[in-house]
């Protein structure tokens, strides 16, 4: 039997012993009730950047219609009412749109690792870029009549292509996490870069080392737990350990040419950084971000105030960095706070400048508000995008809007926010500061229970001052790279009865990393004590964290809906047929699996690595608490992003996060895990188990997304006949559907792949052979070829 066939048969055999141990583990987890993903649709949250823009001359207006997987193109030319003249499909997770002509826009799509160019007289995508396996590029623009640069934010990168061939010029490693947002200087010579997620310059001392925790202050309660600190990377009293720089890099500075190179950063701006702008009259820039409280210890401390929200401005002369307060007259202290809600401004995540370079407008996504700002962050006046039901100090989180991307047709008084969640278009009167109409972007196949459940995440009027959201934290459903203090020195002792087994929980929990709220579905107990029996229990939060009462069951469980379906992306490393690689960071993948499963070398029972976190394709968890590592229980956590939580190198000269792995993130790197005694394995065996966890499977195959555009040009090359092949494989395998959009016979179709007869059925059910396709393309159709989530795929 071949390499890959073992691994498939591996994989059908551990999924029939996973199942087996979920009917155990069934009578001992609580499962959360609510819907699960529905059928056909896909959720991959996709975090959008620049999603809406205007064409040079006004007349067009392109957005980014994230959940349709597709561009939609209106006619502005009377500006206040747009009309829509094509859906064009592009890849998955469409997140970015940037015209570069009349007739072409490149649109970047985060889960399809690629760019698609978009011919909008033909209402096709000409070509598709890939960009790389998991690079989830996030936005593109253009400098001079040559150059693109493309945002690459998993790989910390930008991608430089030329406009005319698509072939890449060079990539430009960058130092920060997650590069999103770009923008150009007017003449063209400098790119700037935002990272997203750049974190605050704050790090974590072991528990080990750091001083005893302050005493209870319930007086009932034992001694706290010994638990790790977060502190400030630059603080002297630590310098012995800390022996890392931490520079905090939030925006990067390209120079472009011929040679194009990073100049160097800009830190101190913020800590969340989602969107950025030029002042085009001064060239100074702006950022619209959330700067982090977590050197705030205890939840009580932070109840309502956790995140500040704020512009900050870069001033390119001097350097100088000013950040503003989009929210300064709000009193914290007071709670819940009507007043507070009616104003707030929560979660900047786009900034848009009037030409005058007086003021800009910015993006409030979190309280369905788009601000007028001054260039000192003096707010001068706002718009309600909400329905009446959610604006002033209302919540309606089942409707919310979500304005996410900004385009301004400053000479027509018309500003447009694109709305994520809610999937629409508000049409804003600047003169007036009033929103004239709404409008939707388009087709939506999003679940209605989905669409619904988003708004529990985003909603900061949820909170008792409107200035924060779940999402403040769980960026796009994710991570903020970020620990946190949530204990509560006046709260109370806690315990799971784990089939009779009791675990005790102290309220001084300590420092916790922030979890992703991808692939939840059936993962309960959750957070790291597993002491959240249910995915409902985090309803106390929307008290006790956020400071307003908590939301109905019936709300919660719409919000389980939603989170449920929240799927992670594909594992970079993994080859593109779901197979591991044979080298990976020095150690072999395949051998590292091997490993896993049969090594008996954790420790004094001699356990397989497999026996706690179930793999291949489990989540990396068997769900269980364990007391293995005191002072306090933990759950066995689950594995499925291990490659997300590299950036943590305490070893090297610098870092760029401060937080890595395990429950506080103390643990740098894999191999300082391994290194515990609780280890029994090889250094060889180690390395290779390294190997295989970066490559751990997440539950999405590498082939969703992936897309080939052939061409006559093309459709006969060895590596898009292979690639082809391979997606009809993965197809077959029941790891994506395959559907193809373009032209058949010169008419826009599209197909979908049907493995078990071999054929593509086209949306006006006419059957094609490969051979048959392939003789259309060789005659000048033009066909993308993507793989989609199983039962996502429809030929349309």
């Amino acid at each position: 039997m071949g390499l890959k066939a073992t691994l498939r048969m591996r994989r059908i055999v551990t999924v029939m012993v996973f199942l087996a141990i979920l009917v155990v583990v069934l009578d001992i987890v609580p499962v959360t009730t609510a819907d699960g993903p529905s059928a056909g649709f896909a959720n991959f949250e996709p975090a959008q950047t620049n999603p809406i823009r205007l064409s040079a001359d006004g007349t067009r207006l392109f957005a980014a219609n994230t959940a349709n997987g597709s561009l939609s193109v209106f006619d502005v030319t009377a500006p206040k009412s747009p009309v829509l003249l094509a859906e064009i499909p592009v890849g998955l997770g469409p997140v970015s749109v940037s015209p570069r002509t009349s007739d072409e826009v490149w649109v970047v799509n985060q889960v399809s690792n690629s760019v698609s160019v978009v011919s909008v007289s033909k209402g096709i995508v000409t070509d598709t870029i890939y960009v790389g396996a998991g690079t989830e590029p996030m936005d593109a623009v253009f400098v001079g009549a040559a150059q693109a640069y493309v945002s690459c934010s998993r790989a910390n990168s930008i991608a430089v292509f030329d406009v005319n061939t698509h072939a890449l010029i060079t990539t430009l490693p960058v130092f920060g996490g997650s590069p999103r947002s770009l923008a150009a200087s007017a003449d063209g010579s400098t790119v700037y870069a935002a990272f997203a997620i750049s974190g605050n310059a704050t790090t974590v001392i072991p528990a080990n080392l750091a001083p005893p925790p302050p005493p209870p202050l319930n007086k009932k309660l034992p001694p706290a737990p010994q638990v790790a600190l977060i502190v400030k990377a630059t603080d002297p009293k630590w310098s012995k350990y800390i022996t890392f720089k931490m520079p905090d890099n939030d925006v990067a500075v390209i120079t472009t040419g011929s040679s194009p190179s990073v100049a160097g950063y800009y830190s101190g701006v913020g800590t969340i950084n989602l969107g950025l702008a030029i002042n085009p009259s001064t060239g100074d820039l702006f950022v619209a971000n959330t700067d982090a409280l977590n050197l705030t210890f205890f939840e009580p401390k932070l109840r309502g105030h956790w995140v500040n929200n704020r512009v900050t401005r870069i001033q390119v002369a001097t350097g100088q960095i000013t950040p503003f307060d989009l929210n300064p007259n709000i009193n914290y202290n007071i709670l819940p706070n009507p007043a507070a809600l009616k104003i707030a401004l929560a979660q900047p995540t786009n900034v848009a400048f009037d030409p005058s370079g007086q003021f800009m407008y910015i993006a409030a996504f979190g309280t369905d508000r788009v601000a007028k700002v001054d260039t000192n962050g003096n707010v001068l006046s706002f718009v309600e995008v909400s329905l009446p039901g959610g604006s002033g100090a209302k919540a309606d989180p089942k409707h919310k809007r979500g304005p996410r991307g900004l385009a301004l047709n400053a000479a027509a008084q018309t500003l447009y926010s694109l709305n994520r969640i809610s999937n629409t278009i508000s049409i804003i009167d600047t003169s007036r500061m009033a929103k004239s109409g709404e409008i939707p972007m388009g087709a939506d196949p999003t679940p209605n229970l989905i669409k619904q459940g988003r708004g529990f995440l985003y909603d900061a009027k949820l909170s008792g001052n409107g200035t924060g959201a779940c999402s403040s934290c769980h960026v796009d459903a994710d991570m903020d790279h970020l620990a946190w203090n949530l204990g509560d020195r006046s709260g109370n002792m806690t315990q799971v009865d784990q089939h009779g087994q009791i675990f005790k929980f102290h309220p001084m929990k300590g420092p916790m990393l922030t979890q992703t709220l991808r692939g939840l579905l059936n993962l309960s107990p959750y957070h790291w004590r597993g002491d959240f029996a249910n995915f409902a229990t985090f309803n106390i939060n929307f008290d006790k964290l956020m400071g307003n009462a908590e939301i109905s069951n019936s709300d919660m469980a719409t919000f389980t809906t939603f989170i449920n379906s929240v799927l992670f992306l594909p594992n970079p490393y993994e080859n593109l047929d779901r197979t591991l690689p044979n080298s990976l960071a020095g150690g072999n993948p395949n051998a590292g699996l091997r490993d896993y499963l049969t090594i008996h070398g954790t420790g004094s029972r001699r356990l397989t690595c497999n026996n706690c976190h179930t793999a291949d394709p489990g989540p990396g968890s068997n769900r269980l608490l364990s007391a293995c590592c005191p002072p306090q229980p933990m759950k066995v956590p689950e594995l499925r992003n291990i490659y997300q939580k590299l950036l943590y190198t305490r070893h090297n000269a610098e870092s760029i996060d401060g937080f890595g792995m395990e429950h506080d993130g103390h643990f740098s790197t894999a191999p300082d895990l391994l290194a515990l005694s609780l280890f029994h394995y090889t250094p060889q065996e180690k390395t290779d188990l390294i190997a295989y966890l970066l490559c751990f499977d997440t539950g999405t195959a590498p082939a969703v997304g992936y897309t080939i555009t052939l061409t006559a040009a093309n459709v006969n090359a060895k590596k898009q006949q292979s690639d082809w092949a391979t997606l009809q494989s993965q197809a077959a395998a029941a790891n994506i559907d395959l559907i193809a959009r373009g032209t058949v016979q010169g008419q826009i179709h599209g197909l979908l792949y049907q493995p078990s007869q071999n054929t593509y059925i086209s949306d006006s059910h006419t059957r094609f052979t490969q051979a048959q396709l392939q003789a259309l393309i060789r005659n000048g159709d033009t066909l993308s070829f993507m793989g989609v989530y199983p039962g996502s795929g429809i030929p349309h």
